[in-house]
């Protein structure tokens, strides 16, 4: 089964395919406030590099926020028109959940952060005792100055909304609270696609037109 998964909810985007629970191939966008111009011959390039085809698909898994709203709306906007085009199942998947998701076997709280400007983030708490992360919470918008009051010690932090803050949480947060290696705070198209794999057969689809993104607070 081919997944192809799509991740433009942070400043670096990212594309891969999935052939059953491996990564074919994966391409990273580094280029912030542009994705409009790569993310389409990017996704060429995926498709060349591994001699499949789009009609080759299963389904498409696509990262659904909370995080940047332009770059949210192009990679739902994407994997809605190819999915209807294709007549084949697309499958969000929570981008919190996918900030989670590499620390499987941590046997403390998980606290997954994404920016959401004006000193707030985004927060949702994770159980990842096992292969996947399960929420704790329901994901919240706070002000960055009450996240230290939401979290309870021992947990480990990550995801893009540390960057902005680190100097107020490494002042604030209790010692138990550790931050997890800053390679891993940006989400992974690989990850939205296996994450997406599970949910897939799991029935967890939405019809194309329905594909929306996860803001908790409107776009501007």
């Amino acid at each position: 089964m081919l997944l192809l998964a799509l991740d433009t909810a942070t400043d670096r985007g990212s594309l891969a395919l999935l052939a059953d629970d491996q990564v074919a191939a994966e391409l990273t966008l580094d280029t912030p406030g542009s994705f409009l111009v790569h993310l389409l011959p990017a996704l060429d390039a995926l498709f060349v590099q591994t001699g499949r085809t789009l009609t080759d698909l299963a389904a498409i898994c696509v990262s659904q926020g909370p995080g940047n709203f332009t770059g949210l709306r192009l990679g739902l906007a994407t994997a809605q028109g190819l999915a209807l085009a294709l007549n084949c199942p697309a499958v969000p998947v929570p981008t919190l959940e996918v900030l989670a998701a590499p620390f499987a076997g941590h046997p403390h709280p998980v606290a997954a952060l994404a920016d959401a400007k004006r000193q707030e983030v985004y927060l949702e708490l994770f159980d990842c005792r096992g292969r996947f992360p399960e929420p704790l919470t329901e994901p919240e918008r706070l002000a960055i100055a009450d996240l230290p009051r939401r979290l309870s010690p021992p947990a480990l932090l990550t995801g893009p909304g540390l960057r902005p803050h680190l100097d107020f949480l490494t002042a604030h947060l209790a010692p138990e609270i550790a931050l997890a290696d800053s390679d891993l705070w940006l989400p992974q198209a690989a990850m939205v696609g296996r994450l997406g794999r599970r949910r897939l057969a799991q029935g967890l689809t939405v019809p194309p037109p329905q594909l929306t993104p996860l803001y908790l607070r409107p776009a501007l």
